[in-house]
């Protein structure tokens, strides 16, 4: 096992195609796919399922691949701490971030400062947000971008963006062919819904939907690993699901913009969050700075692209 089979598969999984995984690590595909046989070899259990239409996951494959994205943050958390033991003059900023954004789009955010600030490095570190605040409560991390609605009283905020929340029926509603762009609320709340773990925030949003209508939600019993596995098990009909529009893969037709019970349309909001006590540093007055005046601005000139980051 090496670093360079770990790239390999944080790659495939985020691309879902050997040729542009391949581009992204600068080698060829061959390369790449025997770099992944190999390491899937050793490891006793295949990560990927391979077709001649698409690559996913394995079950084995998503059990592992947390493990896998530690160890590549942990690498990363290293490099970067030696630089600056090496070379003090360059500062850190560490960032944790919910899973649900995508690195595309936490590019888009980090460059503007980073071209603007060339002797800063930024340290992101992704993983279950009730760890990230507790790391950013410890002093582990200056910020974490998640999904609003965390509150605590130490915080200071800054708002991001916003996206829809799609609905996603089971199997037997989507024969119906529905032929409107939105659903009402009240008329989807009495179906199972298939959840994931309460770890980067969409399940805390879901259960707040249904908290702020009155109603009860009704969890399907198992619990999915990730947010393909969500679409995937509404469209094989074991439950309805609920999706940010940017984890609502191209290959699904059946998505639904919800109205909730005031005529609007259901969103979730994204957040930037930093203990108002520990921001004293002029590098990271600066960074809060930006994520206040200046990432809302590069959100909106996004517009509709941001569910393809």
């Amino acid at each position: 096992m090496n670093l360079q089979q770990l790239h390999f598969v944080s790659a495939l999984a985020s691309t879902k195609s050997f040729t542009a995984a391949a581009e992204k690590c600068h080698v060829t595909q061959p390369t790449l796919s025997n770099g992944i046989a190999l390491l899937e070899e050793e490891l006793g259990g295949r990560l990927f399922l391979r077709s001649t239409r698409k690559v996913s996951l394995t079950p084995f494959g998503i059990h592992v691949l947390p493990s896998i994205m530690d160890t590549l943050t942990a690498q990363a958390t290293i490099l970067h701490q030696t630089r600056a033991f090496l070379h003090p003059d360059r500062r850190l900023i560490r960032v944790g971030t919910s899973p649900l954004i995508s690195s595309s789009l936490l590019s888009l955010i980090n460059e503007p400062f980073l071209r603007e600030n060339p002797d800063i490095d930024i340290v992101l570190r992704e993983m279950n947000m009730a760890d990230l605040y507790s790391m950013l409560q410890g002093g582990g991390l200056d910020f974490v971008v998640g999904v609003a609605g965390a509150f605590n009283a130490q915080w200071d905020t800054a708002f991001l963006y916003q996206e829809p929340l799609l609905y996603m029926p089971p199997l037997a509603e989507q024969l119906h062919n529905l032929q409107a762009q939105s659903v009402k609320f009240r008329d989807i709340a009495d179906n199972i819904y298939v959840m994931v773990p309460d770890a980067c925030g969409l399940a805390r949003a879901t259960r707040t939907l249904f908290r702020n209508h009155r109603c009860e939600l009704q969890e399907y019993s198992g619990e999915a690993m990730g947010y393909h596995v969500l679409e995937e098990w509404a469209m094989l009909g074991i439950g309805a699901a609920i999706l940010p529009q940017s984890k609502v893969s191209s290959k699904s037709k059946h998505s639904y913009n919800i109205i909730d019970k005031d005529g609007e349309m259901v969103t979730l909001s994204y957040e930037a969050v930093w203990l108002n006590s520990s921001i004293q540093s002029p590098h990271l007055i600066e960074f809060s700075k930006h994520l206040r005046n200046v990432v809302p601005s590069i959100i909106a000139g996004l517009n509709t692209g941001l569910h393809q980051l």
